[in-house]
């Protein structure tokens, strides 16, 4: 108050040097020296690079660095997905798979057929397929006499792009393709073993009825790491638009096996998801003894069908651990397919999610402008968001009701999901809650770090340049930031 007292030249001066010190203090820092180091150590430039870092009890950041670039967040922007999620459909929703039968069962024997209806169950893993299929040949049903029927209508493939059309990889697991009956994330372990007299053999788990596997491989010497070349080719693919009648192709692994190599696995998703459900959910059944003797059919239950079992998924506070901690792409697109049939109604389409989240963001007071959500995972180039606006997500999920499952759904820096290997000589490592985003080009990261006074920090920070992947720079970077945060 004595500052706004004094009079005359001298005081006005004196106020306004106040002033300037008291603006000087609330504006926020630049690039802290640390990370200035290891942008310049990896050649990285500063403007590749977007930073906000804010105390989730203050108004103002305590770091900002080019925060309103439009940039692409890689799997990072799975973190706004959850988040809409968890206060959209709350943390004990659950999805249900129900079976139905359409003709009396006598003597073990269904006259009639099998159906399953999903409703998007992104964990429907094998062992819990297994459970449902258990629960579904209780009291003694072990022979189908008609077809296995799939509904798979809750979601509509509108809007997907074909899972090559990212980087050209069709097979790779992370871009396994969604469905409203997903299976085992729609994607098999190949599983190659040395036997008996160096003979390598080759098989999928889970088990899929019909599909082939072969190898063509030349012995080198070496261990396991030299199996890292293996090549998987698919003769005669299949896409969602294949006759449901043609056979499933032949998978042919090549390339060089290790000679001091016993074991080898890799994960693939050779197959669209209706073919994947239909082969896994035939090989199970005949394992525990059963048989289904008609061909698989797409639709939904006749009037008059008789349900066998409903089968639930764990809840949403449990599956955003499954998206979050190992960046689940598939998931993560199940969900927004979910949020879009829940708000707008059923079939769940990639632009319904899209409404659903933005709606949902407005509700919750949440103005991103630079917000471009492509299917929820992240797997797209056109996926954009900024450092600022990354943050202000991270900052309203804290102070939700929702905050605890959305908290606890982040990788541990040093402990588990894709932070495991980061920080890991950090004694202070574990204060560090943090999803991490890589794709080429483009490497992120944004969380909560608790400081030593307790304060909650909110860190968004998104690199996109060409090489930010190589020798681990981009993360270097992101180290570097976090160290300096733990030290405070």
């Amino acid at each position: 108050m004595a500052l706004f007292a004094a009079s005359g030249p001298a005081g006005r001066l004196a106020c306004l040097a106040a002033l300037v010190l008291l603006a000087g203090a609330a504006r926020p820092a630049g690039l802290p020296a640390p990370v200035q180091d290891a942008l310049q150590r990896h050649r990285l430039p500063e403007g590749s690079l977007s930073v906000w870092v804010q105390d989730v009890a203050e108004e103002t950041p305590l770091v900002s660095h080019r925060p309103d670039a439009s940039r692409h967040p890689a799997s990072a922007i799975k973190l706004l997905t959850t988040f809409a999620a968890l206060e959209e459909l709350g943390p004990a929703y659950e999805w249900e798979t129900a079976a139905y039968v359409t003709g009396p069962v006598r003597g073990g024997r269904l006259d009639g057929d099998l159906v399953l209806v999903g409703s998007g169950d992104p964990f429907l893993v094998v062992e819990r397929l297994w459970r449902l299929l258990t629960a579904v040949q209780g009291r003694g049903l072990r022979e189908i006499g008609g077809r296995l029927v799939i509904d798979n209508s809750r979601f509509s493939a509108a809007g997907e792009p074909p899972p090559g059309a990212f980087d050209g990889e069709p097979y790779r697991a992370y871009n396994a393709l969604p469905d409203a009956l997903l299976v085992n994330f729609n994607a098999i372990e190949v599983v190659l073993e040395r036997g008996e007299g160096a003979q390598v053999r080759v098989r999928a788990d889970p088990p899929v009825a019909g599909l082939r596997l072969r190898t063509r491989l030349d012995s080198v010497r070496g261990g396991c790491a030299r199996a890292s070349s293996l090549r998987m080719e698919v003769s005669e693919p299949l896409s969602v638009t294949s006759p449901l009648s043609a056979p499933l192709p032949v998978i042919t692994v090549s390339g060089r096996f290790p000679r001091d190599c016993a074991r080898w696995t890799f994960r693939r998703a050779p197959l669209s998801p209706v073919r994947f459900a239909d082969g896994v959910i035939r090989a199970l059944w005949t394992r525990m003894g059963g048989r289904i003797e008609g061909a698989l059919a797409l639709g939904r239950p006749p009037e008059g069908a008789i349900l066998r079992h409903r089968h639930r998924s764990p809840p949403l506070s449990y599956v955003v651990k499954g998206i979050n901690k190992f960046s689940n792409n598939v998931m993560a697109r199940n969900l927004l397919l979910t949020l879009g049939a829940e708000r707008f109604g059923p079939p769940g389409t990639v632009d319904k999610g899209r409404r659903a989240v933005a709606a949902r963001l407005r509700e919750e007071g949440l103005d991103l402008p630079r917000l471009r959500l492509a299917n929820g995972s992240g797997l797209s180039r056109a996926t954009r968001i900024s450092a600022r606006g990354l943050a202000k997500v991270l900052i309203a999920a804290h102070r939700s009701p929702f905050q605890p499952e959305f908290a606890q759904s982040l990788p541990i820096a040093s402990l588990d999901g894709t932070m495991r290997g980061r920080l890991r000589r950090d004694p202070e490592a574990a204060r560090v809650r943090m999803k991490t985003g890589r794709l080429e080009g483009a490497r992120s990261m944004a969380g909560y770090v608790r400081t030593h006074g307790g304060s909650v920090l909110a860190v968004a920070a998104i690199q996109n340049h060409p090489g930010v992947r190589e020798g681990g720079r981009g993360d270097a970077v992101q180290d570097a930031l976090l160290r300096w945060l733990l030290d405070r």
